[in-house]
């Protein structure tokens, strides 16, 4: 017997019992930097006349300081967290940051012990125990140029665990509401560390982390020394960045029905968040209390008309009609126009122009989010870039086992952000002050093959407190009328990813329904960036919360075609040295034959499954 919260393969959208405004509660993101409250826009938070203890930070990091290190670069705050007044929410993210750059004690590759030395005894989390703490890997990471402003990289990433705190059970955070004289309101409550759904580095969540960027690859195994990427003739210098985290992200309530009113406050207050592991040292987060009446009307209704924005996110694109009234053919140019809105159906844009990037980062573009450079790489916090993407057909659409050969679907070699990256950095005051249009224009290959294609939007918003992504796919014929399907392939995801931990509400906000879609634009043409045969094995395997046998290939794999695609990058999700370092070069090769990811299945593994694992039957 099924439902549809338990159906087997691809699975019906779930039922999403906390969703905006429509719901029994307001999903409520909480996130401290360097001491400082900060906003995903990258606005740190100002004390002001909040009831937060004197030692708050007067200067905090400027995550908008382009050229500089934003650790380096301390400025007054200028920023507020907005929180609505008589208006229910759940905690679904608390994330603490404690970082330091380029500390000359911590620039010996070599040796990590005073890396190590700090985050025990100097960083914010010093009076937890840490006895235990062990290095539990050491990867090199690809980092892709952002054209213009990087060039091609590779960071030395050493991961630290098992520390004593880690493994406590029963501890938790107590939620309080001061106003502003301080005093409590309304009643506490609080949530297990339990209750969260993750917190795993291999998510992108907590990681408690040394690392070395802007470096070139080892030149052999145990090669510790440090190769600086070279300079090139007119760019601006890129020396080595050394970087030492302690990340705490617990992210994704379990428990969203474990909700606090907040009362009909207005003006200054604050929020306390006391961990029962340290109990001396709360964490303040400054805030201002927003009547509902008072929210401003930055929105506009269908007529264009002003309107309050309400919390959630729905991108939507509407599609050109084709030429010949029926599909698109090869070779044409279609316009899809963006039109994102909140879960009310309030426009949260202009209806021909996007928001600019100053906009985006000074609180006035209705809690939509652009690409914040200097917060991807100082808080490692990767989902915040806007993206329209067309590709298909779908029944085409299955994973390069060898990035070198023709992708056997048509899609981007990288993803096509929405708004351009730079448009957040002050520098170019060009991109930065300019409204960005709603209409995106794409032609077709000339060699498209006929089936059914999908366009996907996707979209951030920090509105409330409430921060959510949301992806959305819309589908067009190309070449014919009947329509094609998914490879229905993998799926299953419904099984432990359903009501509010269900997809839609985790990462991108991407539907099971169409989780085959993700490859999009995780389909690079190269073998060392993002690839999903890499990163989706390495969450679930490494997920101390997944819950069946980790060689049981049928929960998730629904043809046994699916699965026979074993690759160094995939069984190193289990077995890091499956072949110690006999293809130590390989891997730092973004296009070397063997390929990394074809070489496994294409030579060696031809006709041998994989040992000790279950796959489906056909």
């Amino acid at each position: 017997m099924s439902d549809n919260e338990n159906a087997s393969g691809r699975g019906a959208k779930v039922f999403d019992p906390y969703q905006a405004a429509a719901s029994g509660a307001i999903r409520l993101s909480l996130q401290h930097f360097n001491g400082c409250a900060v906003m995903p826009d990258g606005q740190m938070g100002a004390k002001g006349d909040s009831p937060v203890p004197d030692s708050y930070p007067t200067l905090c990091p400027s995550l908008a300081t382009p050229l500089n290190e934003p650790t380096a670069t301390l400025v007054p705050p200028t920023g507020r967290l907005r929180i609505q007044g008589r208006t229910k929410y759940f905690l679904n993210q608390f994330t603490i940051t404690d970082t330091v750059v380029d500390v000359e004690s911590h620039k010996n590759a070599g040796d990590l012990a005073e890396p190590v030395r700090w985050i025990k005894t100097q960083s914010r989390f010093k009076n937890l125990n840490w006895s235990n703490l062990g290095q539990v890997s050491d990867e090199w990471k690809f980092i892709p140029a952002v054209p213009g402003s990087t060039q091609d990289s590779w960071a030395r990433q050493v991961l630290f665990d098992n520390a004593d705190w880690r493994k406590v059970r029963g501890d938790g955070f107590k939620v309080e509401i001061l106003n502003a004289d301080g005093t409590v309101v309304g009643s506490p409550v609080s949530y297990e560390r339990a209750e969260f759904v993750t917190d795993t580095s291999s998510a992108g969540h907590s990681r408690i982390m040394w690392r070395m960027e802007r470096v070139l690859p080892p030149q052999f195994p145990g090669d510790t020394a440090v190769h600086p990427t070279p300079q090139l003739p007119g760019w601006p210098p890129s020396p080595p960045v050394f970087r030492t985290m302690v990340r705490l992200d617990f992210v994704g309530s379990t428990n969203p029905f474990k909700t606090f009113d907040v009362p009909d406050l207005r003006g200054p207050g604050a929020i306390r968040v006391t961990w029962s592991q340290l109990p001396d040292e709360p964490f303040y987060f400054p805030v201002d209390f927003v009547p509902p009446s008072e929210v401003e009307p930055g929105c506009t209704d269908d007529a264009g008309n002003p309107t309050t924005c309400g919390f959630g996110l729905d991108p939507r694109l509407k599609l050109s009609k084709p030429a010949n009234g029926k599909f698109y053919m090869p070779g044409e140019t279609m316009n899809l126009f963006v039109d994102i809105r909140d879960n009310e159906g309030n426009r949260l844009h202009n209806a021909q122009l996007l928001p600019s990037g100053f906009e985006a980062i000074t609180g006035k573009s209705n809690g939509l989010l652009y690409t914040q450079i200097p917060f991807l790489d100082t808080l490692l916090e990767y989902d915040m870039v806007p993206a329209v993407q067309i590709a298909g057909p779908l029944h085409k659409m299955t994973p390069r086992s060898n990035p070198t050969e023709k992708s056997p679907f048509f899609g981007p070699d990288f993803f096509w952000a929405l708004v351009d990256e730079p448009a957040t950095v002050r520098l170019p005051t060009g991109q930065h002050f300019m409204q960005w249009p709603t209409r995106v224009t794409r032609t077709l290959p000339t060699t498209a093959e006929p089936g059914t294609y999908v366009a996907l939007i996707k979209s951030n918003r920090y509105f409330m407190g409430e921060r959510t992504s949301k992806l959305n796919p819309f589908f067009f014929q190309v070449g014919q009328e009947e329509r094609t399907t998914y490879p229905n392939a993998v799926g299953n995801c419904q099984i432990c990813h359903r009501g509010v931990l269900s997809l839609d509400n985790l990462r991108h906000g991407l539907s099971v329904d169409h989780v085959e879609s993700c490859k999009v634009c995780h389909s690079f043409n190269n073998d060392l960036y993002n690839r999903p045969q890499d990163f989706v094995h390495k969450i679930h395997m490494s997920s101390p919360r997944y819950p069946s046998d980790k060689g049981d290939c049928t929960l998730c794999h629904l043809t046994r075609e699916s699965a026979l695609r074993p690759s160094i990058t995939v069984c190193a999700s289990c077995h890091p040295s499956a072949h110690d370092n006999q293809y130590f070069q390989v891997k730092f090769s973004n296009t070397g034959e063997p390929s990394r990811f074809g070489n496994c299945a294409q030579s060696c593994h031809v006709d041998t499954v994989p040992k000790g694992h279950i796959l489906p039957a056909n």
